[in-house]
């Protein structure tokens, strides 16, 4: 238990989360504080340990549905900051000793897409596929975020933890994060909040564009072979590419891709595709099947669909979205009931069970699809 935490620190209270959530829900926390530096977590710890209090943590709150008014503490993750740090300074020593190699440390509460923007500015690479991710450093090896090939686990060296139940802080290496698709330790131990996270990026400008739409477009952008691109130039096409496919939450309130894309064995997407010829597969190095959720979606109509306020994209069937102007406290839950529509009809057509990917809080803590 944290014994220096700020005698002098005191939550906000009544506070709408309206403007800390991507899908605009109006729900109320209770108590609410920003962590903007280590004693604010401290004391936030505190403050839940003395008045037996649920939390709840967020980000840039582009991976969450709000579906009622929190009954606790909402703390908004703002620690900040950037060092690059040498091998000497990690907490683990690296596993490989390449002149090319650089390590950065990051404060969880930075913006994540302008932390690729500044690493490429630096002349280190390695983030280029994963620009214009919503959301901040902190929630980057919760979710394994990954885009066209390339996943955190592929540049992630370590994470600095807080432990919001016993006061302790530790560091993780990237193996014991376990990470795997959408998913880590973290999604088993919700009470362990990310402090930091080190990357390491490489000064060599390697570049990955055998996934997906970047190969044809740097080929049309640079009237030749798409290997010739620069960092730079992939981080520009992969903004375009999820610019041209994803609303702006800002404009359109959505959380990104709402279902994860399922992964299927060989056989199973050899009998799809004998029914449905357009199926669109990738295969996996495990000999598994990654099938796009979007498209499984799009073939069943629900692509424009809306419905009482809730609705699917009219350009991209993996987003769910919201008409800002009629969202109130039970906005969320609304959308939920939609999203488990989808998923049956999945379900009846392909045989396949499709996965959340927001993560999804009611008043006094995370809840399952399944108990909606």
């Amino acid at each position: 238990m944290s014994n220096y935490s700020d005698p002098d620190w005191a939550p906000q209270t009544k506070v709408d989360l309206q403007a800390y959530n991507t899908l605009s829900l109006p729900v109320q926390a209770d108590y609410f504080s920003d962590l903007c530096q280590l004693s604010d977590l401290y004391a936030a710890h505190q403050f839940c340990h003395d008045q037996q209090l649920n939390w709840l943590l967020l980000g840039g709150g582009s991976n969450i549905v709000l579906t009622d008014d929190f009954n606790g503490l909402v703390m908004h993750m703002a620690l900040a900051g950037k060092a690059w740090l040498t091998p000497d300074q990690l907490h683990h020593r690296p596993a490989q000793n390449r002149d090319d190699l650089v390590y950065l440390c990051i404060g969880a509460g930075e913006n994540w897409d302008q932390l690729v923007a500044w690493s490429l500015a630096q002349g280190a690479y390695g983030l280029q596929n994963l620009s214009l991710i919503p959301g901040l450093v902190g929630a980057a090896p919760i979710q394994n975020i990954g885009a066209y090939g390339v996943e955190l686990a592929h540049i992630l060296h370590e994470v600095m933890v807080f432990d919001f139940v016993t006061g302790e802080e530790f560091c993780l290496t990237a193996e014991q994060c376990e990470l795997g698709y959408r998913d880590s330790i973290f999604k088993r131990h919700p009470h362990w909040i990310v402090m930091s996270v080190t990357l390491v990026l490489s000064r060599h400008p390697h570049i990955h564009i055998g996934y997906g739409d970047i190969a044809a477009y740097l080929e049309q952008v640079l009237d030749g072979p798409a290997t010739q691109a620069t960092p730079q130039q992939v981080r520009d096409a992969v903004i375009h590419i999820r610019s041209t496919k994803l609303p702006d939450p800002s404009r359109i309130p959505n959380v990104g891709s709402f279902f994860k894309n399922p992964l299927v064995t060989a056989n199973k997407a050899q009998q799809l595709r004998e029914k449905w010829p357009d199926l669109v597969a990738y295969p996996q190095p495990n000999k598994q099947v990654k099938l796009a959720a979007g498209w499984l979606i799009d073939q069943l109509g629900w692509r424009g669909y809306m419905k009482a306020g809730v609705g699917v994209h009219g350009k991209q069937a993996l987003v769910l979205v919201l008409e800002s102007t009629t969202a109130n406290k039970m906005t969320g839950l609304t959308l939920l009931k939609l999203a488990q529509e989808i998923q049956a009809d999945v379900e009846q057509h392909f045989a396949i069970s499709l996965a959340v990917e927001p993560r999804l809080f009611g008043k006094v803590g995370e809840i399952q699809m399944e108990h909606i």
